[in-house]
């Protein structure tokens, strides 16, 4: 009787502080969620974005939380609208980095397969008050030898300054399809980071599209497969012979 009573109480206060520690992290994650989203950009680049994480249950990795620097970076650099492949909490953070452009042409699309974690995002964006942010659920299709979103490309926007492929850790070829899907939607200056381009023959195929459109493709971490792509600067014309050249020199001594 005295054991039974004992396991009792016991299994009473193995849920009782499960409560606590989910209700404490709970609580942990909405602080910080708001104190990321309604402070200045800067507010991303502290410790609060681990924390945010870690209250969530997911502590970021190493790898992890230097693809999603290098977004949030590039977020607040890019000058037009930017498209995720793929939501986490990565997106309200985007989110609200595009809350802050002051002429709100910085609009974030989020591509989502799964209808309940699209569901949750939306959720997320309403009770942090992030209005610059869209999600739009659609069901992944094979498409010849890749697979992407079944969506078509004209719900879209008409150009993106930014691509963030983070979706392509659970989508073969995701970025590729991606290329594919949305080649002609990419500003004359552009930025793709994607995760998980796993082999030699998909590198040589992204290679090969930035070389065509003058852009650079760099391996930023091999391990993690995290590759950038972006667009170079153009070349700018040389200045007339008059202003530069020997005739110039000329007038200068005549003057």
């Amino acid at each position: 009787m005295a054991m039974t009573s004992f396991l009792g109480d016991n299994r009473a206060m193995q849920t009782i502080r499960a409560r606590v520690a989910f209700h404490t992290r709970q609580h942990g994650f909405d602080r910080t969620a708001k104190q990321l989203v309604g402070g200045a950009s800067s507010a991303a680049t502290d410790r609060l974005v681990a924390d945010l994480y870690a209250y969530w249950g997911d502590p970021l990795s190493q790898s992890d939380e230097r693809f999603l620097r290098s977004a949030l970076s590039e977020a607040q650099q890019a000058d037009g609208a930017i498209l995720q492949c793929g939501t986490s909490l990565g997106t309200l953070l985007l989110g609200a980095i595009c809350d802050q452009d002051d002429n709100k042409t910085k609009q974030l699309w989020c591509l989502e397969s799964d209808r309940h974690w699209s569901n949750l995002m939306r959720s997320w964006l309403t009770e942090y008050k992030i209005c610059s942010a869209h999600i739009i659920h659609s069901r992944s299709r094979i498409f010849g030898d890749y697979v992407w979103y079944s969506l078509d490309p004209q719900r879209l926007a008409k150009k993106y300054a930014l691509i963030i492929c983070d979706g392509a850790r659970a989508t073969a070829q995701g970025v590729i399809g991606t290329l594919s899907r949305l080649d002609k939607r990419l500003n004359d200056r552009f930025v793709i980071l994607a995760r998980n381009v796993g082999t030699t023959t998909d590198l040589k195929v992204l290679a090969a599209w930035a070389k065509l459109r003058n852009a650079s493709c760099v391996v930023v971490d091999k391990t993690e497969g995290f590759i950038k792509i972006a667009s170079k600067e153009p070349d700018l014309p040389p200045l007339p012979e008059s202003r530069t050249g020997p005739t110039a020199l000329r007038n200068s001594r005549r003057s």
